[in-house]
């Protein structure tokens, strides 16, 4: 049996709830040091816990270390402070495939690692590799999309604000999404630019209050690119070997040519 595109119908979940602010998670340092810091004093912060929801899109592609991290530090936090915590995934490659909603709580227990369709099981099925530059269509695809189904769907076009976390030094990315922005009353907030936190900032935040280095979020195929293995300080070289000696096929060659050259000087 296909899967059918997901209509509301749990409770709280309705054209007519309460809820007016959404707090995008993506489980990297960046918008895990804003929530880390709003729940400190959400009401200082602007946020109406009772009228707020947190939404992470399950690519099935995470690194295995983030989602322990959220597991051991973020998702006690989120339920010690009642925070309503929405995880979705793609069920298909296509629009028309729907979502599935993988846990809508208070009182989360993990992040769920991946929904019906991954992120890799639709690269393989079509045949392409991780977009390593530009507007990577490949993270709009398992991400932006779905999370603008499901808001779609629970506003019905009644204003409310989602709370984006770009830092000090995405200002591209804030102009990027006020631009292209259509769903209707929406507002987007940027409150890490507000704050002048950039990445470094939010890394020592999440050292200083955890005890970890919180990395960037990368989903499994994409740290094998320029941006990441150029080199031994790579925090996740290891991890990215054992991704390649994993992938099979295209995959693999594909991997391998987003590999940088080796330095010759080192």
């Amino acid at each position: 049996m296909s899967p059918t595109p997901y209509t509301p119908s749990l409770p709280g979940l309705s054209a007519d709830d309460n809820l007016d602010t959404i707090i995008n998670w993506g489980a990297g340092a960046d918008s895990t040091a804003y929530l880390a810091k709003m729940l400190t004093a959400p009401r200082a912060h602007g946020i109406d816990l009772d009228r707020t929801a947190v939404l992470y899109m399950a690519t099935g592609s995470e690194w295995p270390e983030t989602r322990l991290l959220a597991d051991e530090f973020m998702i006690p936090l989120l339920r010690e402070n009642g925070v309503r915590f929405v995880q979705l995934a793609r069920n298909g490659h296509l629009q028309a495939d729907g979502f599935t909603i993988l846990d809508d709580s208070r009182h989360p227990e993990q992040l769920v690692p991946r929904g019906p369709w991954t992120l890799w099981d639709d690269q393989e099925s079509v045949g392409t590799v991780p977009q390593v530059a530009g507007t990577r269509k490949c993270s709009l695809w398992a991400k932006g999309d779905v999370g603008d189904w499901w808001l779609k769907q629970v506003f019905g076009g009644r204003p409310f604000r989602q709370i984006m976390g770009f830092n000090a030094d995405e200002e591209g990315r804030r102009f990027g999404d006020q631009v292209t922005s259509k769903m209707p009353g929406r507002t987007g907030e940027f409150p890490l630019i507000d704050w002048g936190w950039d990445r470094q900032q939010c890394e020592t935040y999440l050292l200083k209050r955890f005890g970890v280095h919180w990395p960037k979020s990368y989903c499994l195929g994409f740290p094998i690119e320029s941006s990441c293995c150029s080199g031994t300080c790579c925090e996740r070289r290891g991890t990215c070997e054992q991704v390649l000696a994993s992938a099979s096929g295209h995959k693999r060659a594909a991997v391998v040519a987003l590999r940088p050259a080796p330095d010759p000087g080192s």
